[in-house]
């Protein structure tokens, strides 16, 4: 059987087995085993390869920032965060949509994943919106929507993903996304604003300086997290997975600290941990597989071929990444997205010389977008069910900014400084 035939039949298999609603992790493995077999080897690749996609360092990071994004919101380290929000910008009109947003950026700085914002500031912010008069559709809509900024503002599962299979320095990587995810909170927080002048939203009395201050000085420990890791990683002085296990150390000490965390509870903070990280990385070592067959049935070269024949413009080729983690998005999370199609996006760059760091953002923006088009979107998914919405409901409401994330996206595309200008200071 030719490549081709056998390309055809690995994909077409693993998309008949979501639409089947199959999980996605056990689609990816199927479709794998069924074509590992057609090509002569035998399930122990499976097996081997999917071991071996766990034995990579840089993918350590993960679950010590998943760690800290747990014990960082089971504590008071969201209040103060949001303490911090309503002091600054509470005063201005739709005050709460405000403070969400911005929340949700300074919160990126300390878990790495959107699940865990949704969850964390969704809980909070999505009552206290509906009870001071805010459409229950747009609560959910502008909580889903900041949360998908945890995966682009350093630290970011994803770009821990993305730099380890594409070989690129993860370091890099989270300089690369602090201007984007910053020009995407940004945007939703003037679409919101727009929104609050038009429909009068409430705002809160504006805080005086020493209000200010006190609630500075009592953000102040949880925010050290993202300088700790950003300030060491510019240093020179730790990696970005030693700078995971650092941030879970601090974060530890803290909780012990404010009394938050005892030996009682602590072994319970670490099992939702475990359960937190089992579905994700087995969803890692089988994408792996899927991503090692699609290498190794030659697809990078196919579709970077087809790519360059219609086209030689970087810009041209980049639109291209984005359409396509566009639509893979819609239908798989972010993790198995990077992992299978991050060869195809290097292929790519690499035929059209694109900046590697460039494409990177791209392509975890991208699939950070994905966290809130339907059907999959999860965040969107955890959203409604907070906030008590129905599906459809949130979805038109979640239109607005996922545009708004796709003008963004396009941005990041046409002027190259905004995802390389930090990286190449740096270097």
């Amino acid at each position: 059987m030719s490549n081709e035939l056998l390309l055809v039949f690995l994909v077409g298999s693993f998309l008949l087995l979501t639409i089947l609603r199959v999980p996605v992790a056990f689609s990816l493995a199927l479709s794998s085993l069924v074509t590992l077999l057609l090509i002569d080897k035998g399930p122990i690749v499976l097996v081997q390869r999917m071991y071996a996609s766990l034995e990579y360092y840089p993918l350590l990071a993960i679950p010590f920032f998943t760690l800290v994004g747990i014990l960082m919101s089971t504590g008071t380290s969201i209040d103060r965060i949001l303490d911090i929000s309503r002091a600054f910008i509470g005063h201005m009109k739709g005050s709460l949509a405000q403070i969400n947003i911005l929340v949700s950026m300074l919160f990126a700085g300390v878990s790495g994943t959107s699940t865990s914002d949704t969850a964390g500031i969704g809980g909070i912010l999505i009552p206290a919106m509906k009870r001071s008069g805010y459409p229950p559709d747009f609560t959910v809509a502008v909580t889903a929507a900041s949360s998908t900024i945890g995966t682009i503002i350093p630290p970011s599962v994803l770009m821990i993903v993305f730099g380890s299979t594409a070989n690129v320095s993860i370091s890099k990587l989270f300089l690369g996304g602090a201007i984007p995810g910053i020009l995407v909170g940004v945007i939703q927080m003037i679409y919101s604003y727009v929104l609050a002048k038009k429909y009068n939203w409430p705002s809160n009395e504006r805080v005086s300086w020493k209000g200010k201050m006190q609630a500075l000085v009592r953000g102040i420990p949880p925010m050290m997290v993202p300088v700790i890791i950003i300030a060491g990683i510019l240093l020179g002085w730790f990696t970005a997975t030693e700078a995971g296990c650092i941030a879970a150390v601090y974060a530890v000490l803290l909780g012990i600290f404010y009394g938050e965390i005892t030996l009682k509870n602590f072994s319970g903070i670490l099992t939702r941990a475990a359960k937190t990280l089992a579905l994700p990385l087995f969803c890692i070592s089988t994408s792996t597989v899927f991503g090692w067959l699609l290498a190794y049935l030659d697809a990078p070269a196919m579709i970077s071929s087809a790519v360059l024949g219609f086209t030689s413009s970087k810009t041209v080729g980049l639109i291209c990444i984005f359409a396509m983690f566009f639509v893979v998005g819609m239908f798989i999370d972010g993790v198995p997205a990077i992992i299978i199609f991050a060869p195809v996006a290097v292929a790519i760059a690499g035929a059209l010389d694109i900046s590697l760091i460039q494409v990177a953002i791209v392509c975890c923006m991208t699939a950070s977008l994905g966290l809130i088009t339907p059907p999959f979107g999860l965040c969107l998914l955890m959203a409604a069910k907070l906030g008590d919405v129905g599906i459809i409901p949130a979805i038109k409401a979640a239109i607005p900014f996922v545009l708004l994330f796709a003008v963004s996206i396009l941005l990041v595309i046409l002027i190259p400084p905004i995802s390389t200008l930090l990286p190449n200071l740096v270097a």
